[in-house]
């Protein structure tokens, strides 16, 4: 408690010196120092806020610490972006449209006087309209109304932020997430710097954003798409959310997101100029950008379109791929900021609050650097009143970045989950089975020669010799309707060992596999379960190209197919909801479901498989039934969610054969 207190009160200095050094760019170096120790500051807090406090208490400390560090930026020099707000504010409360009127419109010039005089004077591109959504400059047009300054557009600010805060409290709850994690964001300089200390309307954005995904967690469908709409109308980009949020439950509400888009009739004029300078900013302008710094090297004018089509490619991967809400949301907005031609710091404010529930090392760097590699940039400006992009320092920015990024996903540097499960020591082997006498008894041996404390065999009603030989093999065997669903599932029922492993008959566990998978299990305890990587038997190229994107699948995605040896926590199992018991796709809806306790394990040089479903059926007409039965579960999954599923898979898949 004690170091808490000193971190804490350390970190208000720290962000009372901080509001003391803008702008950026003023005092560069003195600015760096303050900026970097508010953030170690921030983690030191997270490490030490002590356990016994109730989640209220840190829910409470951490909302009135964030509170406190805010207020010391309410005189921090604002951005010249505020100037705007407030102009475009001013004049339409003076009939002006400001779609139409740029800053510098001759029709203006008799609004240019006393306080609006020096407003005017800060803003940037003054030849250009407005480019914010209508509700947008609705919300200007009513703040300054009120009153035209930049201090009480601050404070609106710090408002819009505060709802981001309540919300980030609520989904908390809900997910059952660690409260200290809220200091993320609470404390976190760079949102205090951007959000409050030069007021971008970013934060408004995110405001709509997460009152909307809180609705949708607490199934309030006509609220959520009110939100999400008014989202999108004060900034474009929150617009990528919606199909993430789209479900078959909530479809009732998806014409209320209509209702936000009566803002655009005060505008309608002429609907050509409301997206003008939108577009002029998006196709001419360019700044702090990674990977369309890459794509205009290599393509050139063709850029633009590469982008779009790699931002499509990216939100369809994460749409079959990832269906839990939030992270599909995170990833989304996460795969659009990197795809931007222009990605002001402040953009990040989209993607902040969700780094609370998912830590990220790697975003966490960004917004540590993002301000760092922009100071040279607003120092040169500052002195000289001149803007320009030094382009190798966004090297320092983005290789790190895309670094920690892929080295956090390859070896599994992920923060613990809500679960956390004991250590396990024995493990059981469940094998469904249907007239597979030709495989059963290799299958055994060979797994009786790893360490597993138990083989349980569960028959679907063979008509064969496969029962008889699997008992005299020493499994266990048990009987069970057909469909591997339902015997893995009637199997979990009987299975005495801490873990599970579900292999198919014709499926042979490599050497030390299960040694390698109790050790993996045993290093992430809040991890459910996952899957091991499958090699066929032979060396035919197509099956390696097989084995090769099933494994990538597996790996990269977290869906993994049964015969690449699935396996599970027993003690997760109610938790995920039992083993699915569905006739075919039970392989990929489990694995769908072991992501509730984040990315599965994928351990490699785990399973040999047999290539007798490939050498029986055609394998082009194969790989085309199997990918297109993959995709259409995918899709009718995240849309219609997992009770709602109507399409006989089982029968569109073995009806070829009848």
């Amino acid at each position: 408690m004690n170091l808490f207190l000193v971190y804490s009160s350390l970190w208000l200095l720290d962000m009372f010196f901080l509001a003391h050094l803008g702008p950026v760019g003023r005092l560069p170096l003195p600015f760096i120092l303050c900026y970097l120790l508010g953030f170690l500051l921030m983690l030191q807090m997270i490490r030490s806020c002590p356990e016994k406090w109730s989640r209220a208490k840190v829910f409470f400390i951490a909302i009135v610490l964030g509170i406190a560090g805010r207020l010391f930026f309410l005189k921090y020099p604002e951005s010249n972006d505020v100037f705007r707000y407030i102009w475009e504010g001013y004049i339409q409360n003076h009939g002006f449209n400001p779609y139409l009127a740029a800053p510098d419109h001759p029709s203006l010039e008799s609004l240019i006087q006393g306080d609006m005089a020096v407003i005017w004077q800060g803003i940037n591109h003054k030849d250009l309209s407005a480019a914010y959504p209508p509700l947008m400059l609705l919300i200007f047009r009513g703040l300054a109304a009120i009153s035209p300054t930049p201090i009480f557009f601050k404070c609106a600010m710090l408002g819009f932020d505060l709802l981001v805060i309540a919300s980030l409290v609520s989904i908390l709850q809900i997910k059952r997430v660690q409260p200290l994690r809220l200091l993320l964001y609470t404390a976190n300089p760079f949102v205090i710097l951007y959000a409050i200390g030069e007021a971008h309307l970013d934060i408004i954005q995110s405001a709509f954003v997460f009152a909307s995904i809180c609705c949708i967690l607490s199934r309030k469908g006509i609220a959520a798409f009110v939100l999400l709409g008014s989202a999108v109308l004060t900034k474009y980009l929150a617009l990528v959310a919606l199909p993430f949020m789209l479900r078959r439950s909530n479809l009732y509400g998806l014409p209320a997101i209509i209702l936000p888009c009566l803002c655009f009739l005060p505008f309608i004029e002429d609907f050509q100029v409301l997206f003008h300078s939108l577009f002029l900013f998006g196709g001419t302008m360019h700044y702090n950008d990674g990977i369309a710094e890459i794509f205009r090297l290599f393509a050139g004018a063709s850029a633009p379109a590469f982008l779009v089509a790699t931002l499509a490619i990216a939100l369809a991967l994460i749409y079959l791929f990832e269906h839990r809400l939030l992270p599909s949301i995170y990833l989304a907005f996460g795969a659009l900021l990197l795809l931007l031609p222009t990605l002001h710091p402040w953009y990040i404010l989209l993607i902040a609050p969700l780094v609370v529930v998912y830590p990220s090392r790697a975003w966490l760097y960004l917004m540590l650097a993002a301000v760092i590699v922009t100071i040279p940039v607003m120092a040169a400006e500052y002195q000289t009143g001149v803007f320009q992009e030094i382009k190798w320092l966004k090297i320092i920015e983005y290789a790190p970045f895309f670094g920690i990024l892929i080295y956090d996903h390859f070896s599994r540097r992920t923060v613990a989950g809500a679960s956390q499960f004991p250590e396990l020591h024995s493990v059981s082997v469940i094998i469904p089975t249907l007239n597979e006498e030709k495989y059963i008894e290799d299958v055994i041996k060979k797994t009786q020669q790893q360490s597993v404390y138990e083989i349980i065999v569960v028959d679907g009603g063979s008509d064969d010799t496969t029962c008889e030989i699997a008992a005299a093999a020493g499994a266990k065997l048990i009987q069970s309707r057909a469909g591997r669903g339902h015997q893995i599932q009637e199997g979990v029922k009987v299975a005495t060992g801490d873990a599970v492993i579900v292999l198919h008959a014709d499926t042979f566990l490599a050497e030390g596999a299960v040694a390698k998978m109790v050790a993996e299990l045993n290093a992430f305890p809040s991890v459910a379960g996952g899957a091991f990587s499958m090699t066929f038997v032979g060396t035919s190229l197509k099956l390696k190209i097989i084995s090769l994107l099933n494994n990538i699948r597996a790996g990269w995605f977290g869906i993994s197919f049964g015969d690449q040896g699935q396996f599970f926590r027993l003690a997760a199992i109610k938790d995920i909801g039992s083993f699915p018991a569905m006739m075919l796709m039970e392989d990929v809806e489990f694995s769908l479901r072991l992501k509730k306790f984040g990315r599965p394990l994928f351990i490699k040089n785990g399973v040999l498989v047999s290539r007798r479903g490939w050498l029986s059926k055609g394998f082009s007409a194969n790989v085309r039934l199997i990918l297109t039965l993959f995709l259409t579960y995918l899709i009718e999954r995240r849309f219609r969610g997992f009770e709602a599923v109507s399409t006989d898979y089982y029968n569109r898949y073995y009806r070829r054969d009848s």
